[in-house]
Order: C-alpha cells, then structure tokens, then sequence
C-alpha cells in the first residue's frame, strides 16, 4: 500500500468521526425512549365559551354580573337571582350547565 492510499483512509475516517459526533449532537437525548414532557395545567383545562353560559343562566331567569372565573377551584359567576339578590352560580367548566349556588 502506498502512502496516499493510507492517508485518504485516514482523512476519511476522521471525516466521518466528526461528521458523526455533529450529527449525534443535533438531537438532544432526554432520558430515554417515549419521553414527551408534562404539557402545562392551563393546556389541561379547557373552559367552555362565555356565552353558553350566560344562555344557561338566562334559562334560569339568572341575571349575570360579570365574566365566569375560578374561585377555589370552583368555576362561578356573580349574578341576581330573580328577587334581586347577589348569589354566585357554580358552573361545570366543561359542559356550561348549572350546578348550584355557592355560599361565600
């Protein structure tokens, strides 16, 4: 073998054990196969349009105040009931229906 011949093995070889070593470090390795990362709470959650609700109150003759909101892990809202009175409305976050009235 000649000089030349071993030479172009060598440059080769080191080619290929960096082009390997940049490859290898493009994907980042996170603990292991079938890792996917806890998504976020809020992501979790989904939270039924405002205006269903506020459909499910007048239903009930419920006269709203404000926005529905999270309050103690309970999703209310501020209304009147029909003799005019403050009362907050606890709704199902995922259905818009009605639960009950909620004592603060």
């Amino acid at each position: 073998m000649s000089i030349k011949t071993i030479l172009k093995a060598a440059v080769a070889a080191v080619a290929l054990t960096l082009g390997g070593a940049a490859a290898a470090d493009a994907a980042p390795f996170h603990g292991g196969f079938g890792y996917h990362p806890a998504p976020a709470r809020h992501d979790v959650r989904r939270v039924v349009d405002h205006r269903i609700v506020f459909r499910a109150l007048q239903a009930r003759h419920l006269r709203y105040v404000g926005n529905p909101y999270f309050y103690r892990d309970r999703y209310v809202v501020r209304s009147f009931d029909r003799f005019g009175r403050v009362a907050f409305v606890q709704i199902n976050p995922y259905t818009g229906a009605v639960i009950g009235f909620v004592r603060l």
